[in-house]
């Protein structure tokens, strides 16, 4: 009996500790960015962004921008999103999207408090109408250091908590077919947290300009950089690189600008922080990056 019983402890102790490694991650993180790959027309791609605060109908929500550059703008601010009680819900910004129903109504787009069984409907933004999945099983796999909740509807994973979706978009969980019934091939290569760590990322992100996983010092006697004032100026020869950008040391861009022709380019320095920061410049074949401290 005494057995028995310290054979039923140990196993409660184990069923403990393992679910003590498991902690819910939101989705809805200030700060968390997503890059996408798509095969419309060629291959390209494009990020998601969810940052800063607003008030919609009188509920708070987080700015989610979708944007082809290496920086999101105001104009790019397609929608507001937030999180309640595992649930993300989504409301789109009258100015971009002028469609009465996207912008008057709130939708629910992913529900990770689901239960293996559970019928949930969910809101395809593209369609403009309701989809319906039921769970079939819910498993965990690791993503960024930490186990999600994996969530499997018609024997294909539906969502991944904190992350997401791997094929699809943000906006279209597990479908990435267009009204037209063009196949866009929208997969996820990178998803970086909001403290500028990379959570996820697959072997196309590298093909990505605005990917960086950490940075690299490469340096090289092709270009120079000078300080001016509250400027970086830049200096390379014509038709060498294709973009500059200038990084903190997780890898976060913090500007970008891209290059045509020019040999010089002027890099505004007077808003951030003092401290070490990365400039990179960039072309299809080639990237160099040095450390600048201002």
């Amino acid at each position: 009996m005494r057995k028995i019983l310290l054979l039923a402890f140990l196993f409660g102790e184990i069923v403990w500790a393992q679910s003590a490694e498991y902690e819910y991650v939101p989705l809805v993180r200030d700060g968390a960015e997503w890059g996408y790959s798509q095969q419309l027309f060629g291959k390209s791609y494009y990020h998601n962004l969810i940052q800063g605060d607003t008030v919609v109908n009188g509920e708070a929500y987080k700015k989610f921008y979708t944007f082809q550059s290496c920086e999101a703008t105001a104009g790019e601010n397609l929608a507001f999103v937030r999180e309640d009680d595992k649930k993300v819900y989504i409301t789109f910004n009258a100015a971009l999207m002028p469609v009465e129903s996207l912008y008057s109504t709130e939708y629910l787009i992913y529900d990770f408090g689901a239960e293996p069984g559970d019928t949930v409907t969910y809101f395809d933004w593209m369609l403009q109408q309701p989809v319906v999945s039921v769970i079939d099983k819910i498993d965990t796999v690791e993503v960024g250091a930490s186990l999600r909740q994996r969530f499997w509807a018609d024997d294909k994973v539906l969502w991944i908590e904190g992350l997401g979706v791997e094929e699809g978009d943000w906006l279209r969980p597990g479908c990435s077919t267009d009204v037209g019934g063009l196949d866009a091939q929208d997969r996820l290569v990178y998803m970086k947290a909001p403290d500028g760590t990379m959570e996820y990322e697959t072997a196309d992100a590298v093909n990505d300009p605005c990917y960086v996983s950490g940075v690299d010092e490469i340096d090289s006697d092709s270009w120079h950089v000078v300080r001016r004032g509250d400027w970086l100026e830049i200096t390379f020869p014509e038709g060498l690189f294709d973009m500059a950008e200038l990084l903190d040391l997780s890898g976060r861009v913090l500007w970008c600008d891209y290059l045509s022709g020019q040999t010089r380019v002027s890099l505004p320095v007077a808003a951030y922080p003092r401290g070490v920061y990365i400039v990179a410049l960039s072309s299809a074949g080639k990237r160099v990056s040095r450390r600048v401290m201002f």
